[in-house]
This record gives C-alpha cells, structure tokens and sequence, in this order.
C-alpha cells in the first residue's frame, strides 16, 4: 500500500501544526511518501522517506492545482492530511486530522486584520474547505473527545469515522 502524508507544514516554524507532523513522521517506516516544502530537501529527519516537493503556501489556490499535480504523479492509495487544508481536487482515499475548529468559533471583525470584505470570502472559503475535508475523508483524526463531539454534531457524522488519539509531549520535553 502506497501511503503519502502532506508535510508541508512539517517543523515548530508552523507552531502546534508543524510540531504534531514532526513527531507523528518521526514514529513511520521510511517506506512512506512525503510532500514537503523545497526548503526541507536536506532535513536530516527526513532522509529516510521519499519526498516531492510543493512550493505553494498550503492555503493558496496554486496550492491545490499544485497537490493534484504532483498526487498525480505519486498515486497514493491513502493520503493523510494533518489540516483541514486537504487537496479539494484531489478524489483519492484521505484520511484528515482537525486540531480544532476554532474558527468556527471565534468569528467576525474583532478577528482579523483584513478588510470585511476579504475577510468574508476567506472565511467562506475556510467553511467550505472544512466542509469537504469532514465530508471527503474516509477517517478523521482529532487531538480531544470534546472536538470529536463538536464534529459529530455540526456534521452529522457517524462517530465511527472519528478517532480520538491524544497528541503527546515530544521527547525534547521529557
């Protein structure tokens, strides 16, 4: 089986994100795929794993012509996807981690820094995103039982199709 993860969030450059894919691609087989960021192309934890190289932003429209492109090219039977940033056109089996849907919580002008205007279609895009990853996903990931709870009952999903896995202390903090 082909597996892939998108690690282009890879590193504690992208905070809570990065650091969940750091540890999670630390505990895997070399024999999985990654899609990193060009600036990872001789990371020592890497060297291991096979890896393709996106330049976009993860939350860009070339971003998402950018994955098809090159999921295109690896095929994978399953990608994982640890943000809701999932690759929209891509069809193939996902499975998605959502940390949180904070977002969804904590809205409106007090929030951003953007004019209204962007900031409403932003945040449009950023429900619709959301939307296809719970949806798209044959599995979702989440770090708590209260998010799992939240996604059940805003998506009317089977709680079957959600696991809860804790996300631990690195070593580097024992």
């Amino acid at each position: 089986m082909k597996i892939c993860i998108d690690a282009r969030m890879w590193g504690i450059k992208h905070t809570g994100i990065g650091r969940y894919i750091e540890n999670l691609i630390d505990n895997l087989p070399g024999d999985v795929i990654l899609i990193v960021p060009p600036d990872l192309k001789n990371e020592p934890k890497l060297a291991k794993f096979k890896k393709y190289y996106a330049r976009f932003h993860p939350y860009s429209f070339l971003a998402q012509l950018e994955m098809l492109w090159i999921l295109s090219f690896i095929r994978p039977n399953l990608l994982h996807v640890p943000h809701f940033t999932i690759p929209v056109l891509w069809l193939g089996k996902m499975i998605v981690t959502i940390h949180d849907l904070i977002k969804h919580l904590s809205r409106g002008r007090d929030t951003t820094t953007r004019h209204p205007f962007l900031y409403r279609v932003k945040y449009l895009g950023y429900l619709i995103i959301v939307w296809l990853a719970v949806h798209r996903a044959i599995h979702i990931i989440v770090p708590a039982k209260y998010w799992k709870s939240i996604l059940e009952k805003k998506y009317r999903l089977n709680p079957a199709k959600i696991s809860v896995t804790y996300e631990g202390v690195s070593p580097a903090f024992l």
